[in-house]
């Protein structure tokens, strides 16, 4: 199955992360699905990881956020984004890279969203339905 994970679960996801969505991307490749990112979204994750309150509370190096970006691109179906791409009916404009990369990786699943997130969280066995419902309200 192909799957695209938003920036907001990558983020999460990261190498030093605990959270569940490290879990969930782990659970991803374990069962064998494919990740289909965009270098957009990668950036985007990165982008955000070196902001200050992250650094802060994560501590990651740039060799710790290289070898994730080579890590997601290594473990991912990268697909090539049109810049002039205008997705319909978006309430929010910056998930156009998220609805691309789906439609142009062929995507069975796309979780754009937390409450997406946390459904595919409740779809993997191994994580309790409490967990599941902890990471709807923990906090980026």
């Amino acid at each position: 199955m192909k799957i695209v994970l938003d920036a907001t679960v990558l983020i999460r996801a990261h190498n030093r992360s605990k959270a569940l969505a490290r879990r969930l991307l782990h659970e991803i490749l374990d069962r064998h699905h494919r990740l289909v990112l965009s270098n957009e979204m990668i950036s985007e994750a990165v982008r955000v990881l070196r902001y200050p309150e992250f650094q802060a509370f994560y501590g990651l190096t740039e060799s710790d956020l290289l070898e994730y970006t080579q890590f997601l691109q290594s473990v991912s179906d990268v697909v090539i984004l049109d810049p002039q791409y205008r997705a319909p009916f978006l309430r929010d404009p910056n998930d156009a890279d998220v609805v691309q990369t789906a439609e142009r990786g062929e995507a069975d699943i796309c979780a754009p969203t937390t409450r997406t997130f946390t459904r595919m969280l409740r779809c993997c066995h191994s994580v309790p339905r409490a967990a599941s419902r902890y990471a709807r309200r923990k906090p980026l």
